[in-house]
């Protein structure tokens, strides 16, 4: 499926050209604050299907928060995006406690909003005990994308659908009408069924990783994604970890090299594309004879069971490298959650002299994206970890562009 977004990110972007620079707020100069105006704002809401993970929902508020800054050059000024909380997402089996989780866990929200106008939801309540949706648009897939060989950007009502999701476990969410459209194309293309409803102030777009992105991988793009800077204190983690571990102070080691390991659900619905344990290791020896001849170090971030992560350090160990990655204690799972666990160990790859990542896996691309706003060469980021037999598809560069 992401694959698929890719190839028709690609197509629109070359069919839309090179985009402007924009901008909504001057982060240094404190204006960021976007407070809410109860009277004139008109606000945004989206969630995204249940079972997909913290790293494509990252995508997905990108994709709506280019859309707003896109809008707002356009005149749309009134506009603002809420930040969907991250509520019981099925990846993240660790975390015990339901409650959702507000964006500021993780990233540092004041950078968001230097990029588009935000609010995260509990902002909301503080000014208002209830929330009602004046429209809520339930997005569904056409059953052919491609209809006659060819990609048409369209949208659709239809009479019925199913909409499960439980308003991230608040109870003081209700909503006047509730309209399911076909849906397919850029994101931008919401807006004119916004239009449709003229005099909602709230509106919300329900399984909103469907629309696609108006500008992937244009300096728009980029902006925005250099905005999404993580929490301060999930970064003083990581560089004390990489300190005291693996022997680097700055944000461009020499010591060690980093790989993304996916495995569970990788290891049977994808195994044409990733190598077994044994594969794994002779990949990551021969990356280091090749790359980093003089380097013994390899940070591993991985989903792998404990037994097979052990194999693996066993087979590398072997072969003279010592293997790291990052063991939260039970205070650091509660304190930084699942996702802010995820954060450090890509923060630590990110960091690294070479990266290797697993073939389309958003842990990987996010990855790659901070790489590139780190400034490595693209050569020892776009690297990914290959079946043991058969085809091994080079990894696309979506290079930064400044």
């Amino acid at each position: 499926m992401y694959l698929l977004f890719l190839i028709v990110s690609s197509l629109l972007f070359i069919a839309n050209g090179t985009d402007s620079e924009i901008g909504y707020c001057d982060i240094n100069k404190n204006n960021c604050d976007n407070q809410l105006t109860l009277t004139t704002d008109k606000l945004i809401f989206y969630d995204v299907n249940p079972p997909e993970g913290f790293n494509l929902r990252r995508d997905v508020y990108m994709r709506f928060a280019i859309m707003l800054s896109q809008a707002i050059k356009r005149g749309r000024k009134n506009w603002k995006l809420i930040l969907p909380p991250f509520h019981r997402l099925y990846h993240w089996r660790s975390t015990v406690k339901s409650e959702p989780i507000p964006w500021r866990a993780f990233f540092d929200v004041n950078a968001l909003k230097t990029f588009a106008p935000i609010l995260e939801l509990y902002e909301i309540f503080s000014e208002r005990k209830n929330v009602h949706i004046d429209t809520l648009y339930v997005l569904l897939n056409f059953e052919d994308p491609f209809e006659n060989g060819v990609f048409y950007e369209k949208w659709q009502i239809v009479e019925d659908c199913d909409y499960s999701g439980d308003f991230w476990g608040y109870n003081n969410i209700t909503v006047g009408e509730t309209v399911c459209v076909r849906f397919q194309g850029k994101i931008s293309k919401l807006w004119e069924l916004i239009l449709q409803h003229p005099k909602d102030h709230n509106v919300m777009f329900a399984h909103g990783e469907i629309p696609l992105h108006d500008s992937y991988g244009t300096k728009t793009f980029w902006d925005c994604r250099k905005s999404m800077k993580f929490n301060k204190d999930l970064i003083k983690v990581a560089k004390e970890y990489i300190s005291e571990n693996l022997d680097c102070n700055n944000d461009k080691c020499e010591s060690y090299i980093s790989i993304h390991w996916r495995r569970q659900d990788f290891a049977y619905s994808r195994s044409s594309d990733v190598p077994s344990i044994a594969g794994t290791a002779i990949q990551i020896d021969n990356a280091f004879k090749k790359h980093a001849p003089s380097i013994k170090k390899v940070y591993i971030a991985s989903d792998a069971k404990a037994s097979e992560f052990k194999q693996l350090e066993y087979k590398l160990s072997e072969l003279g490298y010592k293997v790291y990655s990052y063991l939260p204690s039970r205070k650091d799972i509660e304190s930084f959650k699942d996702g802010g666990i995820a954060i450090i160990d890509q923060i630590i790859c990110a960091y690294s002299s070479y990266f290797i990542g697993t073939h389309e896996s958003t842990f990987t691309f996010r990855i790659q994206e901070e790489r590139e706003i780190l400034g490595f060469d693209s050569g020892t980021t776009f690297n990914r970890l290959c079946p043991d037999k058969g085809r091994c598809e080079r990894p696309s560069k979506w290079t930064i562009i400044n």
